[in-house]
């Protein structure tokens, strides 16, 4: 038998990983302008802060995902869309500095992603659960 991980042990991994968005992509300095960069801007705070994002900031980080995919497309053509829906720890792009810290900030926010995306499924398992019983 296998158990899976504590309610609290996902959120702890989704606030690690949300600190290490926050912090990667505000090093990257992606430009983002109007409402949507404020908006990011909150976002990451909060993720700095250690505090979990509501259902709403969920439209935000979908944005900050298609910001990233973007950018990886400006630096080269094609590869954010590669980037973002497939592992790219072992690309070889350490020639294209820009591009290789923007890769990196991919994998960030596909782990944070990952992250979230379990911590809601918990939560909503365990929430089924308790009305089943």
């Amino acid at each position: 038998m296998t158990t899976s991980p504590s309610l609290e042990d996902l959120a702890f991994a989704t606030i690690r990983s949300g600190r290490a968005l926050a912090r990667s992509w505000g090093e990257a300095g992606l430009d983002n302008r109007g409402a949507s960069h404020s908006l990011c801007s909150a976002a990451c705070n909060r993720l700095a802060a250690g505090q979990l994002l509501r259902s709403r900031d969920h439209d935000v980080v979908a944005v900050m995902g298609e910001t990233l995919r973007r950018a990886l497309n400006a630096e080269r053509p094609g590869y954010g869309d590669h980037a973002m829906s497939e592992d790219t720890r072992y690309d070889t792009i350490f020639f294209q500095p820009r591009l290789e810290e923007l890769r990196r900030l991919a994998e960030v926010y596909k782990h944070f992603r990952a992250c979230q995306e379990r911590y809601a499924d918990r939560l909503t398992a365990e929430r089924l659960a308790a009305r089943a019983f």
